[in-house]
């Protein structure tokens, strides 16, 4: 290689499985599996539901037949315990198959579904969606009709931050609605003046926060605590809690990879440089 020359970057190294967490609160959760389509969500908790439960009946037979006090008895239990495992076995491949894991990796962990994009609809009046349709930027798909109800999509959430802020702030609204509820009524049976003045001033103040806090919800994903509202989850995953001990392997790879990543980083190399020789007087 020439002093000039530029040297070639190191080959990348290869990549392992990537590992998808979740901060729950104060635990930390790995995304088994991410969906987005309604449907298959609704097959999917089914089919875990099932074999969870089935797998939890072949645990119970285990124990049964570890606790069997006649050789008869643990050779009945025994036979019937064959039958169920071979059948879980065979259902359980075609579940791994479908959905990338199987059932037993995770039966007897915390698991939950995290929620990462909603799409929001207000139940509406036929004179609102009327005048919904009147609007200028209405597109029909907007409006969906359910039996006797009328559906009007207000918003989409989408990213697992946003989805927990509506949350949290929905039930802060209903919260609210609840103590102005409470508040009104304590008014009505108040017989002191002294204790009315006082109830008088914390249902004005709840209002004001109610108020407030509704317009917001409004103007950004067209949410009111004057209607009720249908969730469509767009998207979801599902997730088990990690112990200590996993945390603490996860941190450990982070690490590892952020010295090998420093490591394997490019030097720039300069060439040498030349001594410029004095010119010979004569």
């Amino acid at each position: 290689m020439s002093a000039t020359e530029t040297p070639t970057a190191p080959a990348e190294a290869p990549k392992g499985p990537v590992i998808e967490l979740i901060p729950l609160g104060q635990n930390l959760g790995r995304v088994v599996l991410t969906i987005s389509n309604q449907g298959s969500l609704a097959r999917f908790q089914q089919e875990l539901q099932t074999l969870g439960q089935h797998f939890g009946r072949i645990q119970q037979l285990q124990q049964r037949i570890q606790s069997a006090l006649t050789t008869v008895e643990r050779d009945a239990l025994s036979k019937v315990g064959e039958a169920e495992v071979k059948d879980f076995a065979e259902k359980d491949a075609v579940f791994a198959k479908v959905w990338g894991f199987n059932v037993p990796a995770v039966a007897n962990r915390q698991a939950t579904f995290v929620n990462t994009a909603l799409r929001l609809f207000a139940v509406i009046s036929e004179e609102e969606a009327a005048k919904a349709r009147s609007s200028a930027d209405f597109k029909e798909e907007q409006l969906v009709i359910r039996g006797d109800r009328r559906l009007l999509q207000t918003a989409e959430i989408r990213g697992l931050d946003l989805v927990i802020q509506f949350d949290q702030f929905a039930k802060v609204l209903q919260a609210r609605r609840d103590a102005v509820i409470q508040l009104t009524e304590l008014l009505k049976r108040s017989t002191n003046d002294e204790e009315k003045t006082r109830i008088q001033t914390q249902l004005d103040q709840t209002l004001e926060l109610l108020n407030k806090g509704n317009k917001e919800m409004a103007e950004s994903v067209g949410y009111s605590i004057t209607h009720n509202y249908e969730v469509e989850v767009l998207e979801s995953k599902f997730v088990i809690l990690l112990n200590q001990e996993e945390v603490n392997q996860i941190q450990g790879l982070v690490a590892n990879a952020q010295q090998q990543a420093a490591a394997a980083a490019p030097v720039a190399i300069e060439a040498p440089k030349l001594e410029k020789k004095a010119d010979k007087k004569n």
